[in-house]
């Protein structure tokens, strides 16, 4: 197994730790309905009943009496995901004890486990926006982005949304654009905190949170969300490391999460989603060595933007010899390998010291890429 992982001749205690940020999506749903104990939970709604004209004469002068109908929306939680890995004594030994099992467990929560987790949230979000028709696809510019914005304030309110507790997800693009705008600055009620610091606080009551592209849809420009729209249950973080199991000089590490993120059917309409931009998405890739030879490619998050999406990589001496994309455009099948999963084992020419992964939808075109440094065994 050592003969992927770097062994310390001499080499320093301090790791080199990726950036990283916390989860956001706890900001966008709320937590009202209780899935302790249970895979499924059924939430009734009470719709109102049609006014009549009231009639001075006869038994039934208010109008035909009916039972009152109800409606039950079924939640079912789907997502049960795991991970495991082992962090050999030996290995520990000779890295100098950077290979420590308690913070390599924070390293996994925190680059793998929360990036995921938020991107399937505000995914879920766009979706339910975008299948009733409460969204948007113009191409933003610093001229319009607070129009754009305010749009979708419309949108909310019109359907009886409260202003308060909005909160706009946002993708840093779109936040560079809406600085740049006149009407904002002249607006905005941050606008002169924006114009001193450059910092977005709130517009029109709404707060602004800004959010790496990677964990947004494709082409997300912006999702202005209530929390009471959606609910997110988390039914299980569970984290183990077991010290010294059988079979093992070590520390085996496994992880098991379970949730999922429901939007109420009654209160869709406080998601709006303006999105379809012509942009690639970034794809987090990571790569670590396993065995001679080989690496294993880690994407983050883990799973593809939809079902029938595939991931694709390749590799090079350099960035430069990598095939260039075009947003819109088939890529050629033969100048890529598909990359089965998150965390597959890849062998890669020996001279080549770079990777490129791209996720395509169902026609091949891509929609989000990567790039890493190849880490090989």
């Amino acid at each position: 197994m050592s003969g992927g992982i770097n062994l310390a001749s001499k080499y320093s205690k301090s790791i080199d730790e990726r950036f990283y940020k916390e989860s956001q999506a706890a900001l966008a749903v709320n937590n009202d309905y209780e899935f302790t104990g249970v895979k499924t939970v059924n939430v009734y709604s009470i719709p109102a009943v049609a006014m009549s004209d009231y009639s001075r004469s006869g038994t039934s002068r208010y109008g035909t009496p009916n039972d009152l109908s109800r409606n039950v929306q079924t939640l079912t939680v789907s997502r049960d995901r795991a991970f495991t890995f082992i962090i050999d004594k030996g290995d520990k030994l000779q890295s100098m004890k950077a290979t420590d099992a308690g913070k390599a467990l924070n390293r996994q929560i925190r680059e793998v486990i929360v990036p995921e987790y938020d991107a399937y949230v505000f995914r879920k979000l766009a979706a339910a926006a975008t299948l009733i028709g409460n969204a948007a696809t113009e191409e933003i510019t610093a001229e319009n982005a607070y129009e754009c914005l305010l749009a979708g304030q419309e949108k909310l309110g019109d359907r009886n949304v409260p202003d308060r507790g909005r909160v706009c997800f946002c993708s840093y693009k779109f936040a560079n654009l809406l600085k740049r705008d006149s009407s904002f600055v002249r607006y905005g009620d941050s606008s002169q905190e924006l114009l001193k610091k450059g910092v977005i606080g709130e517009v029109d009551g709404t707060k602004i949170v800004k959010v790496p592209a990677s964990r947004l849809p494709s082409g997300c420009a912006f999702l202005l969300v209530h929390p009471m729209a959606a609910t997110a249950p988390k039914q299980l973080e569970e984290y183990k490391i077991h010290d010294n199991p059988p079979g093992i000089s070590g520390f085996l590490v496994e992880g098991r999460c379970i949730y999922d993120c429901f939007v109420l059917d009654e209160k869709a309409y406080g998601i709006y989603y303006h999105g379809a931009q012509g942009v690639f998405r970034p794809l987090d890739v990571a790569t670590a060595g396993t065995d001679l030879g080989k690496c294993a490619v880690m994407v983050v998050p883990g799973v593809t933007e939809a079902p029938a999406n595939k991931w694709y990589y390749q590799t090079a001496e350099n960035e430069a010899a990598l095939t260039e994309l075009t947003f819109g455009q088939a890529i050629n099948g033969g100048e890529w390998t598909v990359l089965t999963a998150s965390g597959a084992e890849i062998t890669p020419d020996g001279t080549h010291k770079v990777i490129r992964v791209i996720e395509c939808d169902g026609a091949d075109k891509p929609i989000a890429v990567g790039e890493a440094v190849l880490h090989i065994g």
